[in-house]
């Protein structure tokens, strides 16, 4: 046999569950007028108000991020001219880092508050802030995988695990929740209650081990 003939591939995955200690909530800006002028100052009017409250909440400067900017043309078919514009709409987005622990419920609630209707919540993504140790723990799962697998196929073959030629790490995923829990249920100040849920944290390892 070949030296590659001696050897056998295996891999492995493991899973671990960790609770996120913060997450980002992104708000949508969006104002529509006759003009780009108006459209974009009652935007910059919503934004700048948004901003104020996040800031009078206690929420840090440097955890406020705009992440876009987009001016579009309102338009409208009219017989007989083809598409005709009615106005503007300037649209752009906050990103905000809140901990679960900062009263972020009563911070959604003020956020929405200030804008109208300029302003909507798009959306909550957990986040773990040092996902090394569930990482960690994800590897030694995947280990023990790739592992146990190994040694059930040189079994069969009539054969055992030898050294460990060579090792390869797949892809790290953190931070991929199931379905954040924001429930319905509202408190005595109206505010929705934010549960954090759990985090999946998924990795996966190659290992070619001797035969012998």
């Amino acid at each position: 046999m070949t030296d590659h003939e001696n050897c056998i591939t295996v891999t492995g995955q493991g899973t671990v569950q960790a609770a996120p200690d913060f997450f980002n909530i992104n708000i949508g800006i969006e104002a529509a007028q006759p003009t780009v002028r108006e459209a974009y100052a009652k935007a910059s009017d919503a934004m700048n108000a948004v901003n104020a409250t996040l800031l009078s909440l206690g929420v840090a400067r440097d955890v406020i991020s705009s992440s876009s900017l987009d001016v579009r043309a309102d338009t409208r078919w009219q017989e007989g001219t083809g598409s005709v514009v009615t106005g503007y709409t300037v649209s752009s987005t906050l990103t905000v880092a809140l901990r679960y622990d900062q009263g972020a419920q009563d911070v959604i609630a003020a956020v929405v508050d200030t804008g109208n209707n300029s302003v909507r919540l798009n959306g909550l993504s957990p986040v773990l802030s040092d996902p090394a140790p569930a990482q960690d723990a994800a590897r030694a799962l995947a280990w023990a995988d790739a592992l146990r697998a190994a040694g059930l196929y040189a079994s069969l073959a009539g054969r055992s695990l030898g050294a460990v030629r060579c090792v390869s790490e797949g892809t790290v995923h953190d931070a991929v929740p199931r379905p954040m829990m924001a429930r319905a249920a509202l408190t005595t100040d109206s505010a929705m209650s934010i549960e954090p849920g759990q985090s999946n944290v998924t990795l996966s390892v190659k290992v070619t081990w001797q035969l012998v």
